[in-house]
């Protein structure tokens, strides 16, 4: 079940939040182009929060080691992360965003 956790005019381009839906940590990230997702807030590679680091182009770049992850997929894409991290499904209703930390998009698509 999707739950609402802020007004999308709460998020800013190329900026990341951190946000607790359930029990989880979520980075809410808007990227350049506009472009919302919601990812697991912890770096694979070491328990870092993810919203303190970087966006860069479709990456979030962890701040304390450089890992970066692709944001549509969680997909890990520099060392020293090598695992990914999950993306949860993100809709905005009436300029409103809700993330369902429920779920996990399928990212099959993404991934060749």
């Amino acid at each position: 079940m999707a739950t609402r956790v802020c007004a999308e005019s709460e998020l800013e381009l190329g900026e990341a939040i951190k946000v607790i839906v359930d029990g989880v940590a979520v980075a809410l990230v808007k990227d350049s182009a506009g472009n919302c997702f919601a990812l697991g807030d912890m770096c694979s590679h070491a328990d870092i929060s993810l919203s303190e680091g970087f966006v860069e182009g479709d990456d979030l770049e962890c701040w304390a080691h450089g890992g970066r992850f692709e944001l549509s997929t969680g997909r890990a894409r520099t060392l020293p992360a090598s695992e990914p991290v999950p993306v949860y499904p993100l809709t905005i209703v009436d300029g409103d965003v809700y993330v369902d930390v429920t779920t996990l998009v399928d990212v099959a698509a993404y991934v060749a």
